[in-house]
């Protein structure tokens, strides 16, 4: 299980890769600095070298339509719309024109003499082009100093025209407004004489249209018998005569059925008592029936009196009878009168409703055909209409086309003409700081990219995997140390372990000598050797680092120079390599003669002598085996400072007869490859790696320190006399 993370991990790794960001920075601030110095200079020079250019401007106001005489005339006029994108499509295609050919030729062709064509296309440069090509170069010319743009959220458009004279360029600005302006009137005056045009023939053609459909009216009218009484006129008098008729139709039904109700009445009382039938009340004649039922009543009662008072067979019985049935018989005859009239006035009215009902069927039917007649008559009459609608439109068009045609105003106006003109290239400051910034950015990201691109041994991190042992430490920078390879630079810096026991440098000294002895425990260590994968990478300074600690622990410590080729060690410990290893095996001196005490307690070294032809044969040689053997009696550790191993094959032959083999790399100089390489050498013969050693480290890096940043500080003299003091 994964310990957990503290709380403030994520704060130390912002601050380690700021810190790795700053060193990548400090390591390679020439590049930056280099790259800002070429980009700056020569943004100068370029813009000193550049022409001044100087730019007039003029600005002018282009409304959506031009003023009109007529303002109430029904005229349509094509403009900037209402909407936002219409008045962005309008002013964009207005710029577009300022910024044409056409106008730029006409703005060319402007100036007293020489004209501006002359001078932006000299005949002396163009002498064998004509003086129309010369125009049209000029106006092409012209078009590359020209610009237009419209003034944000208004009518306002700048042009403005950008020449190496001031003069120039504002002479070249206010005439090219005077072309512009120029070919809007033009354009107006040319386009209202052709819209008149056009218009004059749509307007005979809609006379037309009109004369058409009123002849189509007058046939019609012909043909259906209209032409004296309209249309509208016949139809109302038909409605007129049909509503009339049928309200007469409806009363005449009312009266018949009255009629028949009266006339089957008096058919049932018919056969009732004279005197008492109703059918008298509903005849004409009801006064004389009035005094003939008076008149028969008196004569009933006097014949019963006659009758009560002769008897039945007498005179005046018989007259009085006589006299009473003469007034029933007239009684009855006006009860037959009555009921004729009854049945005349009943056969009357059926007749009258019969004879309306024919009136208001044929006026029906003419209704219907007044119908038909007027869905083809409407038509017609929607068609004159219209035709005569578009030739009253298309004269008002017409009368305001040759109004417009005379106006000179147009829809375009001078807001401010150019006075002067203002250098506007090269701008020096602002192509220096844009040169500052780009340089910047250029030279961090070369820095950036060199840093990824480098293969080299940056810290700890992962330098195990490449060997396949561990790390047995790091040995930092010495800032305190002078640079170079002077015999004192050399001295300073090789011994600087033994003059600084307290030093940071000592203190992962002693760890790196402890790692080893760990690495070591489970066998005899004495004799070891020390290599690198190529050249001047530390290895003869880290071998003495290592001997002088061993010896500071009382040890006696033996440094043998084995690079037979470029031998180092003499120079660092200050002894002379008139005698030394090769001496010795070849038997031409013994022990005592060749190996030489140092300024370091208990630490030897053994020089390389004479260079020999050939090191590594004299390196496989029995007798060097037989003399480590003799040296590994008189002393406790014996370090052997060896050749690079990529080099030669020296360090090869050496590991093999060693009890342990240390490979030193330089962090920021030694590449991931080579380190690879070399363990790969040193395990294909079976030699036993005890691991890597990393120098020239900033151990404050925790990036590159790793664990080692404890050390940081603790070897210090500050340090010191803070835990002196404790």
């Amino acid at each position: 299980m994964n310990p957990p993370m503290a709380p403030n991990e994520p704060a130390a790794d912002v601050a380690a890769s700021l810190r790795h960001y700053a060193q990548i920075l400090r390591k390679r601030i020439w590049v930056v600095l280099a790259i800002l110095a070429v980009g700056v200079t020569g943004t100068v020079l370029h813009t000193m070298r550049e022409p001044k250019i100087y730019e007039a401007s003029a600005t002018i106001i282009i409304n959506p339509q031009a003023p009109r005489v007529n303002k109430d005339a029904d005229v349509i006029e094509l403009g900037a719309g209402n909407g936002y994108e219409d008045s962005r499509d309008f002013y964009n295609t207005q710029i577009e024109v300022i910024t044409s050919f056409p106008i730029a030729r006409a703005t060319v062709l402007q100036g007293d003499a020489p004209k501006y064509y002359d001078r932006l296309a000299p005949r002396a440069q163009f002498p064998t082009l004509s003086d129309e090509k010369r125009i049209d170069l000029a106006a092409e010319t012209f078009l590359g100093m020209v610009s237009a743009a419209q003034h944000r959220d208004s009518r306002v458009v700048a042009i403005r025209v950008r020449n190496i004279d001031p003069e120039f360029a504002q002479a070249l600005a206010n005439a090219h407004v005077v072309s512009y302006m120029a070919s809007l009137r033009t354009k107006r005056t040319v386009g209202t004489g052709q819209a008149s045009q056009v218009l004059s023939v749509q307007l005979d053609d809609a006379q037309k249209q009109v004369r058409a459909a009123e002849d189509k009216i007058t046939a019609f009218k012909a043909q259906h018998d209209l032409i004296t009484q309209s249309f509208d006129d016949k139809q109302n008098t038909v409605v007129s005569e049909l509503q009339r008729y049928t309200a007469a139709l409806a009363d005449t039904k009312v009266k018949r059925v009255e009629l028949a109700a009266q006339r089957k009445r008096a058919m049932a009382l018919a056969s009732t008592n004279i005197l008492e039938s109703p059918i008298f009340a509903l005849g004409t004649n009801s006064a004389v029936v009035d005094q003939l039922k008076a008149e028969y009543v008196k004569a009933t009662q006097h014949y019963v009196e006659i009758d009560a008072t002769y008897g039945p067979k007498t005179e005046e019985n018989r007259v009085a009878k006589e006299k009473v049935d003469k007034l029933y018989a007239q009684l009855q005859s006006e009860a037959k009168r009555a009921m004729a009239e009854i049945e005349e006035r009943y056969q009357a009215v059926a007749t009258a409703e019969t004879g309306y009902e024919q009136l208001v069927t044929e006026r029906r039917k003419g209704a219907e055909s007044l119908d038909k007649l007027y869905a083809e008559y409407a038509p017609l009459v929607r068609d004159l209409k219209s035709a005569e609608e578009q030739y009253s439109k298309l004269t008002n068009l017409l009368s305001s086309s040759r109004q417009e045609g005379q106006n000179g105003m147009i829809n375009v106006e001078p807001d401010e003409m150019a006075r002067s003109a203002y250098l506007v290239l090269p701008r020096m400051r602002s192509n220096i700081a844009l040169a500052v910034v780009l340089s910047l950015l250029a030279g961090l990201g070369l820095a950036f990219l060199l840093d990824h691109l480098d293969r080299t041994i940056k810290g700890a991190e992962g330098i195990e995997d490449l060997v396949g042992s561990p790390l047995l430490g790091i040995i930092p920078i010495l800032t305190e140390v002078p640079s170079g390879d002077t015999a004192t630079a050399v001295a300073a810096r090789d011994l600087y372990v033994f003059r600084n026991p307290t030093s940071q440098a000592a203190e992962c000294c002693r760890s790196i000598r402890t790692n080893i002895l760990f690495a070591s425990a489970e066998r005899q260590m004495k004799t070891i050797t020390v290599s690198s994968p190529r050249p001047r990478e530390g290895k003869t300074t880290t071998t003495i680092y290592i001997g002088t600690i061993m010896a500071q622990s009382g040890q006696r410590v033996l440094l043998i120079d084995t690079d037979l080729r470029r031998p180092r060690l003499h120079k660092s410990l200050g002894v002379s390599k008139e005698r030394g290893l090769t001496s010795l095996l070849l038997g031409d001196s013994n022990y005592d003669d060749v190996i030489k005490s140092t300024d370091v307690p208990n630490l030897f070294v053994l020089p390389c002598g004479p260079l020999p032809p050939n090191p590594a044969e004299l390196l496989l040689t029995k007798r060097f085996k037989t003399v480590l053997d003799e040296l590994s009696q008189r002393f406790d550790r014996i370090l052997l400072d060896s050749p690079p191993l990529l080099a030669v094959t020296d360090a090869v032959v050496l590991s093999r007869i060693s009890d342990g083999v240390v490979l030193v790399a330089q962090a920021g100089k030694t590449f991931r490859d080579d380190v690879t390489m070399a363990a790969r050498q040193l395990r294909d013969v079976n030699a036993p790696i005890l691991g890597v050693i990393l120098n020239v480290i900033d151990i404050s890096d925790r990036r590159y320190g790793g664990y080692y940043y404890a050390y940081g500080g603790y070897g210090d003299p500050g340090t010191k006399a803070e835990a002196e003091a404790s």
